[in-house]
């Protein structure tokens, strides 16, 4: 379906933190190349559902984002410049990083709702929680309102995970239709088996 590129392309992203390493530095690049991955697995899912045809412009929004970041990396050398640049192009990341991925796990709880898959669809919900909280805790940061800069990368760790994760099970769990059903019929042959074993 799309969501084996979707994940090697976040993996290969690299951007969840808005102060990610990859925003100031030449890897800027290798996060594109993942965008490019990414858009290629929403060209996929587009027909799956509205919010997944979103994605498709945001991510071609992100990579355009990316590549406008990359001459500063040129004039990178301190300065009122720098500092600017820092400090504008982390306030637009916050607030894009937020929608894009609050959109993506929106798409992946309604698709996870349509074909009943449980299991994925409480997994976006704590994503989708967890965004809230992750982006907010960012914001407070950026305006000095809280003393959160410590947790942030363990913050940020556990939602690079989470969302993985979130993807990974997408990957196995909805990868082509009938995938499902499947399953279902393994473990109810399974069932069965241990059933008739067990009397």
């Amino acid at each position: 379906m799309g969501f084996g590129l979707l994940l090697i392309g976040y993996i290969t992203v690299l951007g969840v933190l808005p102060e990610s390493f990859v925003y100031y530095t030449w890897g800027i690049y290798i996060a594109i190349a993942g965008g490019i991955l990414m858009l290629a697995g929403f060209c996929r899912l587009g027909e799956f559902n509205a919010y997944f045809k979103l994605m498709k412009y945001l991510t071609v929004v992100y990579i355009l984002i990316l590549l406008g970041f990359s001459p500063f990396l040129i004039i990178y050398r301190g300065g009122d410049l720098s500092r600017d640049f820092m400090i504008i192009s982390k306030l637009i990341r916050i607030f894009f990083l937020f929608g894009y991925h609050y959109i993506l796990m929106s798409g992946i709880l309604s698709l996870a709702k349509e074909i009943n898959n449980i299991i994925v669809e409480r997994k976006a919900k704590t994503n989708i929680y967890f965004t809230f909280v992750f982006f907010s805790a960012f914001v407070l940061e950026f305006f000095n309102i809280s003393e959160v800069a410590p947790i942030l990368l363990v913050f940020g760790a556990a939602y690079f995970i989470m969302t993985m994760a979130t993807l990974y099970s997408c990957y196995m769990r909805i990868t082509y239709e009938g995938h499902d059903e499947e399953i279902e019929a393994k473990h109810s042959v399974k069932n069965n088996k241990n059933k008739k074993g067990g009397g």
